[in-house]
């Protein structure tokens, strides 16, 4: 229930419907209006960010896609340019920003006073070539901490948008909730977070396969090592075994084949916790028991296409859901007679560890 007009507090306050006779409550009887109570969006300036000579011409661009995608939020209010403007000259901002963040002490002071924003942001756009390195710094002038240092990595000029976005939408949320702390994207994994901890991942996965003309449990294991090399990429190696077994009542013709993959997968909405990805590999098979192409311990060719999913559980840990299919095995078969040729459907599930 709102509180009564300030005139009327110092009597008592009555409930709605009933009525007082304290001073300033008016006629008995009357009503004692709710007054709403609306709680105004806080103030966030976001400064122009700082840029090398290579990245200058793209800063403002970033600066502002940033500024709209936090303005976008109706708990939110961006101080325009022309405010900043108004009350923090170009050559000030350089003078209080210099070559560091700022994020405590008299500097902060001053921006909080100067820019009446609860909430400061500032950050730097430097390009090398063709790769972008974009971080960030979110203060709270209120508190006096630092809410957010996101930073990423983008490889080329459209590649730099999407990291604009997943930059602000972090930025986003910690404004939101101003008592969570954004940590810092990877520098290895790219633009987007692509890996919890870094560049490389090692993972462990278990699948059947589902082999046509074969019995249909074939259980295999499987290690992988990956690395991230583009920010929606990742290469790997795995490096397993499946156990093939024959259809029949008698069971023989049991088949150990490992393999060797080397692949990649490409990963989509990257900023969120669920992952789909699809990806190929190329390798080869070595074969040993009663089925080879060739001979036994002959060379089996491996073309296999995959869709999946990985959901990040906690930390650095994130769970595969995989379909694959082998294209040269449903070509050539397992053995010279066709055994195994056809259809055939990986079905994977593992645990991978983001370093």
């Amino acid at each position: 229930m709102a509180l009564p007009p300030a005139s009327a507090q110092a009597g008592t306050q009555a409930l709605p419907g009933e009525s007082s006779s304290g001073a300033g409550a008016g006629a008995p009887g009357a009503m004692v209006p709710d007054v709403e109570v609306t709680q105004a969006p806080a103030t966030v300036a976001v400064l122009p960010f700082e840029a090398n000579a290579a990245g200058k011409e793209a800063a403002p661009g970033i600066t502002s896609l940033i500024a709209s995608r936090i303005a976008e939020s109706p708990r939110l209010r961006v101080l325009s340019q022309r405010d900043l403007q108004t009350r923090l000259s170009a050559e000030r901002q350089r003078q209080l920003l210099g070559d560091t963040t700022c994020e405590k002490g008299h500097c902060l002071q001053e921006l909080s006073t100067l820019t009446g924003a609860r909430f400061v942001l500032t950050g730097r756009l430097d390009r090398f070539g063709d790769q972008y390195l974009l971080t960030a710094s979110l203060v709270d002038t209120q508190e006096g901490r630092s809410l957010a240092r996101p930073r990423a990595e983008a490889s080329d000029d459209g590649e730099l948008l999407r990291t604009a976005v997943a930059v602000s939408d972090d930025l986003s949320a910690a404004l939101e909730s101003p008592g969570a702390t954004v940590t810092a994207r990877p520098l290895l994994g790219g633009a987007v977070a692509s890996s919890p901890g870094g560049g490389l991942t090692l993972g462990l996965r278990f699948n059947n396969s589902f082999i046509d003309k074969l019995s249909s449990l074939n259980p295999g294991l499987d290690l992988e090592l990956g690395y991230w090399f583009h920010p929606e990429w990742q290469g790997f190696l795995q490096v397993g075994f499946t156990l093939v077994r024959a259809s029949g009542e008698s069971g023989d013709g049991k088949l150990n084949v490992l393999p060797s993959i080397l692949g990649a997968r490409h990963y989509h909405r990257l900023d969120t916790s669920l992952r789909p990805y699809w990806g190929f590999g190329l390798g080869v098979q070595l074969s040993f028991g009663d089925y080879g192409i060739f001979q036994n311990t002959g060379p089996l060719p491996s073309v296999v296409g995959f869709v999946g999913l990985e959901y990040l559980l906690v930390g650095r840990v994130g769970f595969q859901l995989e379909l694959g299919t082998n294209i040269a095995q449903a070509v050539l078969g397992l053995a010279d007679d066709g055994a195994g040729d056809g259809l055939n459907l990986d079905v994977n599930a593992g645990i991978a560890y983001h370093f």
